[in-house]
């Protein structure tokens, strides 16, 4: 029970990170952040996770500790009664957050979403020992199964939280699929020959991507730039998380085209499917 109040009590600390770190995450770019504040909302996820890990460790040394220690009371039906108030309380709280995170689309909210999701589950065990204990007195070592039960709960959502920040940090791609979207989108506008060297990283809960466009090499720059810009608002139009686009326009000759080269004329022919 006592495990499982840490847990809870670890929310609040949570919760002021992500109240402290909005501040900062939804400023606008400026001069000295070009690409915008999103890595604070990373880094408050860090500090989320960090918290959350400290916490299981601790309760979960704790336990190991205590085991075969037998209790010099049994728990009540009060405790029993107050773990299933924290299980509705926090089940409702997970339900809400996550509402908002998806209306803000916020991943540091999200995941303080699952910290409330990970202490109500975290609560079961305990209500499930607390219960069990008072029916069967001499069953002391559930309790301590119990708090190892919300230590590996506990570890688990930290681990959750951890790696999707950690990947972002160490700049892993952000999205897989993006490639074949941006594929598709380009075979869907006969001005745009090919597009290759697709990459995308994630900031906070925003993306960013950049790739090579080529058109025509007698296109005018105008016309290019024009291309260009129209299909940078249709990718912003269809990819919710992407925030900004770079385009390096390159002339559809042998010299930079990728997905389909120029080869001998005795080997193959020069097929390109939009001419």
């Amino acid at each position: 029970m006592i495990a499982d109040g840490v847990h809870s009590f670890s929310d609040l600390v949570t919760d002021t990170a992500i109240l402290i770190g909005s501040r900062y995450w939804t400023a606008p770019a400026d001069k000295e952040h070009p690409y915008g504040h999103g890595r604070f909302e990373t880094l408050t996820n860090i500090f989320i996770g960090v918290i959350l890990a400290i916490v299981g460790i601790g309760i979960g040394w704790d336990s190991i500790n205590s085991i075969g220690n037998e209790a010099k009371t049994n728990p009540g039906m009060l405790a029993f009664g107050a773990a299933i108030v924290s299980i509705l309380v926090k089940e409702i709280l997970y339900r809400w957050t996550v509402i908002q995170a998806k209306k803000i689309n916020s991943r540091a909210l999200h995941a303080n979403a699952w910290h409330h999701r990970s202490d109500a589950l975290s609560s079961l065990p305990v209500a499930i020992a607390v219960i069990a204990n008072y029916f069967v007195p001499d069953l002391h070592y559930l309790d301590q199964v119990a708090a190892l039960l919300v230590t590996a709960m506990i570890l688990k959502a930290a681990f959750e939280i951890l790696w999707p920040a950690i990947m972002e940090i160490t700049e892993a791609e952000a999205d897989s699929d993006i490639e074949n979207k941006i594929q598709q989108y380009a075979s869907e506008n006969s001005d745009i020959r090919e597009v290759h060297a697709i990459r995308n990283r994630r900031t906070g809960s925003s993306i960013l991507l950049d790739f090579h466009l080529l058109v025509d090499p007698d296109m005018s720059v105008d016309k290019a730039h024009e291309i260009t810009e129209d299909f940078k608002s249709h990718i912003l139009e269809q990819l919710d998380e992407v925030v900004d686009v770079i385009i390096h326009i390159e002339p559809y000759n042998c010299a930079e085209r990728v997905i389909n080269p120029c080869c001998g004329e005795d080997e193959c022919h020069d097929e390109n499917p939009k001419d």
